[in-house]
């Protein structure tokens, strides 16, 4: 297995979770601005509460312009993208710049979005553009060990935001059960006590609440 310094695998876990961070919040969102055009009422304090940031938000519109596109808060998706390609940029040798390139036009495409009065169209392009990435990630990245750190860091930002949502709950076991499967092919150092539960509710299926479930996947990595 090729050897990663622990500062490489910091910057390669949190591209991952950030490349998902990106992907699953607009994906979230996308749904959200559904919700407003129909004008279904949207509890935007309550996602704001599973999220555990700030509720700065006058109404509903207000909340999805700003957490898509507000880049001076911390929370937004515009933020996670900027940490997102932060991590590609030192990362560039490892990823290839034509890699890189997708996270670039993912950031474009979120830029086009938080211009336009019906962002649909362009929001969908920053998801074409991530998973683009993730194809040419697996396809040019040679080293395997950074290959499963960076899938890694998203399995476990996917999980957390599932969890935190309540969003597709019913992929849940499925991808615990890639998680776990994966961390043995990392050299990634785990919280025992937290892998043990993962693994008892992925491999052994003991019931376990999601709380439970939730505190485990965001404590099982220091890093």
């Amino acid at each position: 297995m090729d050897s990663v310094t622990l500062s490489k695998q910091n910057r390669l876990f949190w591209l991952g979770r950030y490349v998902e961070r990106v992907y699953t919040t607009t994906q979230f969102m996308m749904n959200q601005l559904d919700h407003l055009i129909d004008e279904t009422p949207m509890d935007y304090v309550t996602i704001c509460q599973r999220l555990g940031v700030a509720c700065p938000y006058t109404d509903a519109e207000d909340f999805c312009h700003r957490f898509l596109f507000d880049a001076d808060a911390p929370c937004s998706v515009r933020s996670s993208m900027e940490a997102m390609l932060g991590n590609g940029i030192v990362l560039r040798e490892t990823l290839t710049s034509p890699t890189l390139a997708y996270l670039q036009m993912a950031e474009a495409a979120m830029d086009l979005a938080s211009r336009s009065d019906s962002p649909a169209v362009e929001l969908q392009w920053v998801l074409d553009d991530l998973m683009s990435f993730r194809g040419s990630f697996d396809d040019t990245v040679d080293a395997e060990e950074a290959r499963n750190i960076t899938k890694t860091g998203g399995m476990v930002e996917r999980l957390s935001l599932m969890l935190r949502l309540n969003w597709h709950l019913e992929r849940l076991d499925r991808e615990l059960k890639k998680l776990v499967n994966r961390l043995y092919k990392t050299d990634l150092t785990t919280q025992s006590q937290a892998l043990e539960l993962l693994e008892r509710r992925a491999l052994a299926e003991e019931p376990v609440p999601n709380d439970q479930l939730l505190t485990a996947v965001e404590g099982l990595f220091v890093v």
